[in-house]
């Protein structure tokens, strides 16, 4: 179906008008009429099939005087079916009404290639076990060349200067790369929509970061901070925390080993542990009766002071008093002829990090275990570690992280402990939500980001449609094309990875004799809680 856009002309000096008096003047007002477009749910796309909805609240635009003058804006086509039915067509759609039709077919508004960083930090997957060295080498055609004996942790899809991806874009009869964050603030309202419609003072950007992760090893025992404390941090200690915004992050299975450790245990449960690791309840004193004190006579009493001063004590304690209890409970847990899971877990962690207090920490964290399709989400100031297996990860666009256990690098554990919620529930884990046959979304309960998992069946086609925010695409099984009309389609096929124009949409095709084409959408939620506020694509 076509789609326009309502827009004022840049210069009204041969307003268009059916009536008599409404008119366009030349000193028109841009923002006015932003305003009062957003004010009353008007979207810049609009199909032709909704004006008659839009009709009333058209009326109430600047420039218009009664319900009927829809020929006070210039309607700027941005699909070529408008071009192929011609203005003709265009003209009976609209009810014959008297416009001018500009058709918009730049390519700088489409799909364009990604070149992305691999991170090949040292608890990667190491050589073409992981997903990431192979992702990574499928985006060079030229050089599919992977090291053997090198870990891949993350394949980093965005704008952050740690891991910035780059764009194709053309140059002569080659392709030249460029950062992709200066190719959107070239022209940020085009490119990033809703996004960079904001203080023009600000720098543009996309407000996610997505990547793919390949865990051989447990990562750090760490939590994101809030905005409020990432920009303190970022003023105080900028040579560590390298940007001011927050980092909440949903992780998504790829495979079925997926397993972490997230947020604190039910106070029940800690207890309970406590009874059956003595090690741990050597480590941490007195705070063992709080706890049992808490359970026994409390329980409609907030835990956070006593979780806070527990694993306050558990993480500042001296280094030889923890090697002592994890020497005990190590030989312990090995003599076990049935180690329980959590055993199991502890043991692993003692075998990857020897002598890391981090090894007790699944006694009071919850320990997860998620098949492939299954999600959760990560709030700031929630403590978590990945412990193995392959995920996609989308997050507000930081690399913020406050560590305390499980690793080489730098340790930060009075401001993890001052930070965490000390929430003490199971995370909820998610399948998604079926868009529809084909579209799974994976919707955070904030504005920065969202995915949509979307697997189109061999031979068949999908319409990716447009979103008022821009988006980035991967592709992780098969082959086939992104088409748009006005330019060339984009072969597609594993590890292509792509970047997508806000308000642009396109098809998935997915080649006939293959096994159908698998790709993951990354994106603002702007749209999607927009949508709830209006049943059309209102930016």
């Amino acid at each position: 179906m076509s789609n326009a856009i309502i827009s004022p002309t840049d210069k009204m000096s041969k307003p268009h008008t059916s009536g008599t008096n409404g008119q366009f003047n030349d000193e028109y007002d841009m923002n006015a009429f932003e305003k009062m477009r957003k004010k009353h749910y008007i979207p810049r796309k609009i199909n032709y099939d909704e004006w008659e909805d839009h009709r009333p609240n058209i009326a109430n635009l600047p420039g218009s005087c009664d319900d009927e003058m829809f020929d006070d804006y210039i309607v700027t086509t941005v699909d070529v079916g408008m071009v192929k039915n011609a203005a003709a067509n265009a003209l009976k759609i609209l009810q014959s009404k008297t416009i001018d039709v500009d058709i918009d077919v730049t390519e700088e508004n489409c799909l364009r290639e990604l070149d992305c960083v691999a991170q090949q930090y040292a608890w990667g997957k190491i050589g073409s076990d992981a997903l990431v060295a192979r992702l990574k080498a499928a985006q060079h055609e030229e050089e599919k060349v992977i090291d053997e004996e090198a870990p891949y942790a993350e394949l980093w899809i965005g704008t952050h200067p740690n891991g910035m991806s780059k764009i194709a874009l053309p140059k002569g009869d080659a392709m030249e790369h460029v950062p992709l964050v200066n190719y959107v603030q070239q022209n940020p309202e085009m490119h990033l929509g809703v996004m960079g419609e904001s203080d023009p003072s600000e720098d543009y950007d996309l407000t996610f970061l997505f990547k793919v992760l390949s865990i051989n090893k447990v990562l750090s025992i760490q939590a994101h901070p809030d905005k409020q404390l990432a920009a303190q941090l970022f003023t105080d200690r900028p040579d560590v925390y390298k940007d001011p915004n927050h980092k909440p992050e949903m992780a998504v299975a790829l495979t079925d080993d997926f397993e972490a450790m997230s947020g604190f245990r039910p106070v029940l449960e800690i207890a309970s542990n406590l009874l059956d690791y003595p090690e741990f309840t050597d480590l941490i004193g007195k705070c063992r009766y709080d706890v049992l004190e808490f359970v026994a006579n409390k329980r409609g009493v907030d835990p956070k002071p006593i979780l806070k001063n527990l694993f306050h004590v558990y993480m500042t304690a001296k280094h030889d008093h923890v090697q002592k209890n994890l020497d005990a409970l190590q030989q312990r847990l090995s003599a076990k002829e049935k180690p329980t899971e959590l055993d199991s877990l502890i043991l692993k962690l003692a075998a990857q990090f020897p002598g890391d207090s981090g090894i007790f920490a699944p006694i009071i964290f919850n320990h997860m275990k998620l098949k492939t399709g299954d999600a959760f989400y990560i709030g700031a100031n929630e403590p978590h570690a990945y412990i193995q297996g392959d995920i996609l990860e989308c997050m507000a666009c930081s690399d913020n992280v406050v560590r305390a256990g499980l690793t080489p690098k730098l340790k930060d554990v009075d401001t993890l402990v001052k930070m965490l919620t000390y929430k003490c529930t199971k995370p909820e884990i998610t399948r998604g939500k079926k868009k529809d046959s084909c579209c799974t979304l994976y919707v955070p309960p904030i504005d920065d980001f969202a995915m949509e998992i979307i697997e189109v069946p061999a031979g068949r086609e999908y319409h990716l449609e447009d979103v008022c925010s821009p988006s980035v695409i991967l592709t992780l099984d098969g082959s086939g094309q992104l088409k748009q009309d006005w330019v060339q389609n984009m072969q597609v096929s594993f590890g292509k990875a792509a970047f997508m124009s806000a308000n642009t949409d396109a098809t998935v095709i997915a080649d006939a004799d293959g096994p159908g084409l698998k790709i993951v959408r990354a994106l603002s939620n702007v749209h999607l809680r927009s949508r709830s506020n209006s049943p059309l694509n209102f930016e």
